[in-house]
């Protein structure tokens, strides 16, 4: 009896403290636990969602560039003992020392074939990435190449010198492919006339006049790329290319050059033995061995080794207008690091300053690509003549031009050389050759 008055005393006293716990100063934990599974409206959810924390991406910082790698061909060779080689050793060391003595490895390649430079750049593009230079020296014609097959970048965002009003028209079109700028030009170089003095009483101003002596004009005539015909066709008003860009032939224009071409023959001026020629240097090799005393060749030949008795003249002119075609060679950007293109557009950019190109140009044997490089040559007459060649000169047309018109023409210059067809037959069968 006892005990079950305990027993209600507890229970009444455990009910009196429950019905007065909701006004205690505190919490007790069993209740804190239950009210903690009351339902929520959608709003009061999304304020009580844990903030996710951020997290912040630190990039790397490249690694410092301590070399530089240059591919040129072997008349670049820093280690010849050439005046040119010699400049240009100094010149890769002045920008060493003004780039925490940058290295700068100059990797010589052959300039064209197999192991060339577009073909070891061809090769290292696909393989070994790593292994690619940061400039390579490349011909207009493999520069070409080398951007449409994207083995090199364009320069657009990373230079202002091509937009340099100190570029002759032609080496400005040099470091230009579809708009955008590829190259930094460095060197350049036009066909022209070579021709001993003592042939002529007074060099003449015409081709014509030119038939009207007794010296006979050698040309690469069976040359596939007919550079020269190319020239004087142009000068003719003809186009070798429509508004698709694709090429052309006019029968007009290319019928008055090949007239040209049979009264040389009729004159004795243009003999069978132009088509023993193949190449340009066929043709000065010849010059020089006194076979030939006017000749078609390019300038480089005769500035690298100038004759004491033969001097140069531009192309004569074909209806008042005197053209001529022009190619050179320029710097072209190659590593796909883009940390590494900065620098390596600096020494470019370094390598075609107006003084040096002056310097070197000069020692090398190439027409400087700009005007204000030739202006400081001492040799008046000479700088007079470059000047006038190169104002002249048009950027030779494009590889696929050239090797679609280039074999055409050749044909029907021999067959007119030969005299088996007339001139306004042979422009016919170009033109129908082209559109076959």
């Amino acid at each position: 009896m006892k005990k079950n008055r305990i027993l209600l005393g507890l229970g009444l006293i455990l009910i009196f403290l429950l019905s007065a716990c909701e006004g205690l100063p505190f919490d007790l934990p069993w209740l804190t636990a239950r009210t903690s599974t009351a339902t929520l409206s959608p709003g009061e959810i999304e304020d009580v969602t844990p903030t996710p924390e951020t997290t912040t991406t630190v990039k790397a910082t490249p690694a410092p560039i301590t070399d530089l790698t240059i591919w040129v061909p072997p008349e670049m060779d820093p280690a010849l003992e050439t005046e040119a080689s010699q400049l240009l050793r100094a010149r890769f060391q002045t920008f060493s020392d003004q780039n925490d003595n940058i290295e700068i490895n100059v990797r010589v390649k052959a300039a064209s074939g197999v192991g060339g430079l577009l073909d070891a750049l061809t090769a290292a593009s696909a393989t070994a990435p790593n292994a690619l230079p940061d400039l390579i020296a490349l011909s207009r014609q493999d520069l070409e190449i080398a951007a449409l097959k994207s083995l090199i970048f364009p320069l657009d965002s990373l230079t202002e010198i091509p937009d340099d009003s100190d570029w002759y028209d032609f080496t400005r079109d040099m470091a230009l492919l579809q708009g955008s700028t590829f190259g930094l030009p460095f060197a350049a170089d036009s066909l022209v006339l070579v021709y001993r003095p003592d042939s002529f009483e007074q060099f003449p101003g015409s081709w014509v006049g030119i038939f009207q002596t007794d010296t006979v004009l050698a040309f690469p005539a069976e040359s596939e790329q007919s550079l020269f015909q190319m020239s004087l066709y142009l000068a003719s008003g003809g186009s070798l290319q429509d508004n698709q860009r694709r090429p052309m032939l006019e029968v007009e224009p290319l019928t008055e050059i090949f007239r040209l071409f049979q009264q040389g023959v009729e004159a004795g001026n243009i003999t069978e033995s132009s088509l023993q020629y193949q190449t340009s240097a066929q043709v000065w090799t010849a010059f020089r061995e006194g076979q030939a005393n006017l000749v078609v060749t390019w300038l480089s030949n005769y500035l690298k080794d100038i004759p004491a008795d033969a001097l140069v003249a531009p192309f004569l002119p074909v209806n008042n207008t005197p053209v001529s075609l022009g190619t050179g060679m320029g710097w072209a950007l190659a590593t796909p690091d883009e940390n590494r293109h900065p620098l390596a557009v600096d020494l470019g950019e370094f390598l075609v300053e107006p003084q040096f190109l002056s310097e070197w140009a000069l020692a090398s044997g190439y027409l400087p690509p700009r005007p204000s490089s030739l202006d400081t040559w001492q040799d008046q007459n000479l700088r007079s003549s470059l000047n006038q060649i190169a104002l002249m000169t048009r950027l030779q047309p494009s590889n696929d031009i050239v090797s679609s018109l280039g074999p055409i023409i050749r044909e029907q210059t021999r067959q007119v050389v030969q005299g088996l067809v007339d001139p306004s037959q042979a422009a016919q069968v170009a033109v129908e050759s082209l559109e076959e």
